[in-house]
């Protein structure tokens, strides 16, 4: 009797292809922990295993219209991952927040052509997003998504209490999916779907 769970995985990676955001978070929400740990064994380091599946991602995303061949996806994702962060060990990557490394062009680009169009594009939409946040969520989100600070960290440098800097991080990812979603852009939308995916 074929396996029920792999079937399903197999459709959710068809509907993916088609550019179904639903069915690319349900994958995102399935393997995230998994692959954070086994990372994390490999780089002994949170921000580099959590940095490594968010590009694991972003490039699964970048090349959804090849998912439908993917016969075992467990397989494919911690082979990408392990590859991934051993690529980054051995160019001795700093440790970074995915956004540093989208600005920098080293870990989605990686000399594809078509690859580095799409970063720049998704930068320059998140450039022009973030500078429509208020002055309080724009500090904030910074703080949070490009410095890589803790909502505690940020409370204690801005004098705020750990619920205001939440409630603005939280409306600032609210307000940049929005715009981000409003253009149209898949690989941007999948960004979003990264980063709002994380109130931390």
């Amino acid at each position: 009797m074929p396996d029920k769970s792999l079937y399903n995985e197999q459709e959710l990676l068809i509907q993916i292809s088609q550019g179904d955001e639903l069915a690319f978070r349900q994958i995102f929400n399935n393997y995230h922990g998994k692959l954070y740990s086994f990372i994390l064994k490999i780089t002994e380091s949170n921000e580099t295993a959590e940095d490594t599946v968010h590009d694991v991602f972003l490039k699964l995303w970048l090349h959804k219209e090849r998912l439908p061949e993917i016969q075992h996806l467990n397989a494919y994702l911690f082979k990408m991952a392990q590859n991934t962060a051993y690529n980054g060990l051995r160019k001795l990557a700093k440790q970074t927040l995915l956004m540093n490394e989208l600005e920098k062009g080293t870990s989605l680009a990686s000399g594809d052509p078509d690859e580095k169009l799409a970063t720049k594009e998704v930068m320059q939409l998140i450039h022009n997003a973030v500078s429509k946040l208020t002055p309080q969520q724009k500090e904030v989100y910074k703080m949070s998504r490009e410095e890589g600070l803790k909502q505690e960290d940020i409370a204690k440098r801005l004098n705020i209490s750990i619920f205001t800097v939440k409630r603005h991080l939280t409306d600032a990812l609210n307000q940049l999916r929005k715009e981000i979603s409003d253009s149209n852009n898949s690989n941007a939308v999948a960004v979003c779907i990264i980063f709002c995916l994380y109130i931390s």
